[in-house]
């Protein structure tokens, strides 16, 4: 057979290593080099253009709080007399008790009703995110929902925020310029949350004649740490104790780490607080909200769609707005828990 007359093509030139490879091969590879052996050689001119960095389209938000503290707000001015920048709610006591027998010849003497207000200032609440045309025309992902879910949440939680510092007032004036004082429960630095804090509390409550939450349950607002203490009472009187001989052994309320009622308080364990030291426990009318009739307004926050007012037709904003205020109603409804910040040891 005659000699072959064809010359080596140009890509014969792989080095021949151990193991052995075919020393004319080239292999299209997704690379890096990096992730590659010396042999054969490597062309990765293709991969790296197909191949990239893939994403997932779900946006993930930070951890959350969970938003509870507007429903405390138990005494609403659904129904005022006309539209106003404040809210007048009116006190009016009860009449002196009379026990003293009637002489038959002497008429009675007149007695004063005595009375008082508390007035709710509203004002105004909200935020708005504005996106361009472009971003919404080149982004991998679809924008509007991910603003309006951000929106919405922020409305929630600013308007929680606002119900929550409202119960944070040490005191309220009423428009007489007396005040109440909102009492408290704890020693700060050092002190735990208690079974014996929970039933002090609720016994000044109920000296108070403060009604509780749907006829059944004063309700405490408590952090995780304060939750803990409560947790980690090992007396014959404490939490623990209860639920164990209540519950019985399996299954009961320790292993699913649910504390629930006790002494009579509904237990919410919140991480929206002012501090992990600073709780609340509260009976009804605690906390008073006022909020605009209008047309267009309401007890919730409104989600704004502005217009879209520019010449090309650009920008879009969406956003909410509130016309809201709270306040703390009666003061004796409202006790303060002032533990430790941190963790029971």
């Amino acid at each position: 057979m005659p000699a072959g007359t064809g010359t080596q093509g140009s890509n014969q030139n792989g080095p021949l290593s151990n193991p052995a490879y075919s020393p004319g091969e080239i292999v299209t590879a997704a690379g890096p080099l990096s992730i590659n052996a010396p042999a054969p050689i490597v062309d990765i001119t293709l991969g790296s253009q197909f191949v990239t960095k893939a994403y997932d389209l779900m946006v993930y938000p930070p951890l959350r709080s969970e938003l509870i503290f507007d429903q405390f707000a138990t005494v609403k001015a659904s129904n005022v007399t006309h539209r106003g920048g404040s809210v007048r709610f009116s006190f009016v006591d009860d009449l002196t008790t009379q026990t003293t027998p009637l002489l038959e010849n002497n008429d009675v003497d007149s007695i004063a009703l005595n009375s008082r207000a508390l007035t709710v200032s509203m004002r105004e609440y909200g935020t708005a995110v504005t996106n361009t045309a472009l971003i919404r025309g080149t982004s991998m992902i679809a924008m509007d929902p991910l603003i309006a879910e951000r929106v919405g949440y922020n409305a929630g939680k600013s308007v929680d925020v606002l119900a929550r510092v409202a119960l944070d007032a040490t005191s309220i004036t009423y428009d007489d310029a007396t005040t109440a004082t909102v009492g408290s429960i704890g020693a700060g630095d050092g002190s735990y949350l208690t079974g014996q804090l929970l039933r002090d509390g609720v016994a000044r409550l109920q000296a108070a004649n403060v009604r509780p939450f749907r006829g059944s349950s004063y309700v405490a607002v408590v952090s995780p740490y304060q939750a803990q203490h409560l947790k980690s009472e090992s007396t014959d009187t404490g939490w623990r104790y209860t639920v164990g001989r209540n519950d019985g052994a399996g299954g009961n309320s320790i292993f699913n780490g649910e504390i629930g009622t006790y002494e009579g308080v509904r237990i919410v364990v919140n991480n929206n607080l002012t501090d992990l030291g600073k709780g609340y426990l509260m009976g009804a009318e605690a906390l008073a909200k006022a909020y605009s009739t209008a047309p267009g307004f309401g007890p919730q926050p409104g989600t704004v769609v502005s217009p879209v007012v520019d010449k090309l037709k650009r920008f879009a904003s969406v956003g909410w707005y509130h016309l809201v205020g709270y306040s703390v109603f009666r003061a004796e409804a409202l006790l303060h828990i002032d533990t430790d910040a941190g963790l029971k040891p």
